[in-house]
């Protein structure tokens, strides 16, 4: 018979084993939710064309509307999004794109800006996802997407019409996918999953080519298993290999298919050569001529920096300025500076693992997935700014300081800052973390939504970006 004593206890026991995923539910949502206000809050402010809603916002609405034949140095997916967001706000072309500051009298500023809005809210919440998968604890998943939340340069590069937004979006899921899809013992499943991990590549590298990281992250995560003792079967993983190869192959063709059949018309990009009609010969023309258009830009300009330079966030860009406002690309301070430490530590610990003198302090090893993704994520799209020759943007290293991020909360995590249990559970440092990521993101917040500031204000910073 089982007393109320013995029902109390078995109803704690399951509460306790439900907490956790109500935790990480919870916490989940307030990173969609907070993440939904932050971009939407004055979304539509300011109504005209920000930096370089002057080329993306022109080649949405030749997809969309005019049919223009352009050129660009980067694949369409990305721009394709952005124009199907439009078309189903209700928008018929008509606004003009010509230069920064024209007003958006023709186009609701939340349709130009919806795409990359809704792809900011979903970066936190993917972060915390992958840094799950990854093994982290609930906490330090949660810090993971906490900074990404509150980091200002995310904020603003995801409010405007731009290609980072999806590209991190795409990056991270194919991840998430590829991983979940080696933990999954139905062989249907993991199929499904690996093909749904190379449409996100497919994908992110039809936005920009800096998303072939997610290629080889997916690759290096469906072929590791190979190096354990009772790993899959080399043809088993094949066959995984293969479904994502498909997937990315189908979704990177597809964009290209519509892009030719979309931009019908004569346009500017004839310059660059008029296509001919037969597809496949159309793509590769245009690829070679991609690759010759990138490396040979040789304009330059005032808020353009050095690949060394973007880890301490030096110099921000300049996207808007109004009497009295203005919008910079300006980092937390909290997140960029305190992840650029994170990293040589991160550095610093793995070599010496490598070396066979770590980890340190006889910490607990990790997983070796969970010590090799973040890291290498980071250097893979981090080092060919190397090589680039072209002018380069401080927005170029968000991608890698969203790794960053996951590399610094796992390494946070091995060394004892998280712990089970709530908030007020955890060590002081991860507590006053925490606060401190929201007080610089607050510090810089009116740079970021173009809020009225003093004139005096304005003018020394100014000075003080442009140095």
């Amino acid at each position: 018979m089982i007393t109320s004593k013995t029902q109390a206890e078995l109803m704690a026991a399951a509460t306790a084993e439900l907490n956790p995923g109500m935790q990480r539910a919870g916490l989940l949502a307030v990173l969609l939710l907070a993440g939904l206000a932050l971009h939407f809050f004055r979304i539509g402010q300011p109504a005209v064309v920000v930096f370089d809603e002057v080329h993306f916002g022109g080649f949405a609405d030749a997809y969309c509307c005019s049919g223009e034949y352009f050129f660009d140095v980067h694949p369409p997916h990305g721009k394709l999004l952005a124009a199907l967001g439009m078309t189903l706000g209700g928008y018929g072309g008509g606004q003009s794109f010509v230069s920064i500051g024209t007003p958006l009298a023709q186009l609701d500023p939340l349709l130009l800006r919806l795409v990359p809005a809704i792809s900011g809210s979903l970066i936190p919440v993917l972060v915390f996802l992958l840094l799950t998968q990854l093994g982290a604890s609930t906490w330090a998943a949660f810090l993971g997407g906490w900074a990404a939340l509150f980091d200002n340069a995310l904020l603003v590069q995801t409010r405007v019409l731009a290609l980072e937004g999806p590209l991190i979006v795409s990056i991270l899921a194919a991840l998430i996918l590829a991983l979940a899809a080696t933990r999954q013992p139905h062989p249907a499943r993991q199929a499904l999953l690996c093909l749904g991990a190379g449409i996100c590549v497919g994908f992110a590298v039809g936005t920009k080519f800096t998303g072939l990281t997610s290629a080889l992250l997916v690759a290096v995560i469906l072929l590791a298993p190979l190096g354990r003792q009772a790993g899959p079967r080399l043809g088993d993983v094949a066959r995984l290999c293969g479904w994502a190869a498909l997937g990315a192959a189908i979704t990177y063709l597809a964009g290209w298919t519509l892009h030719f059949s979309l931009l019908d018309r004569p346009g500017p990009g004839d310059i660059w050569g008029v296509p001919e009609g037969r597809l496949a010969q159309d793509i590769v023309n245009i690829h070679l001529t991609m690759l010759k258009a990138n490396y040979g830009l040789g304009a330059t300009h005032p808020n353009g920096s050095p690949w060394w330079a973007w880890p301490w966030m030096w110099r921000p860009i300049y996207y808007y300025a109004s009497p009295g406002s203005a919008i910079y690309l300006l980092g937390n301070p909290v997140v960029w500076w305190g992840t650029s430490l994170g990293m040589l530590a991160v550095l610093w610990t793995s070599v010496r693992e490598v070396l066979g003198r770590g980890p340190a302090a006889g910490l607990p090893t990790r997983q070796p997935m969970a010590r090799l993704l973040p890291l290498l994520g980071f250097l893979v799209s981090y080092l060919p700014y190397l090589v680039i020759p072209r002018v380069m943007f401080l927005y170029h290293y968000l991608p890698s300081l969203v790794f960053a991020i996951c590399a610094v909360a796992l390494w946070l995590d091995q060394r004892g800052w998280t712990r089970p249990g709530r908030f007020a559970d955890q060590s002081r440092a991860l507590r006053w973390l925490i606060i401190l990521i929201p007080a610089g993101f607050l510090l810089v917040c009116p740079l970021s939504y173009g809020l009225n500031l003093p004139e005096e204000f304005l003018g020394w910073l100014a000075r003080l970006v442009h140095r």
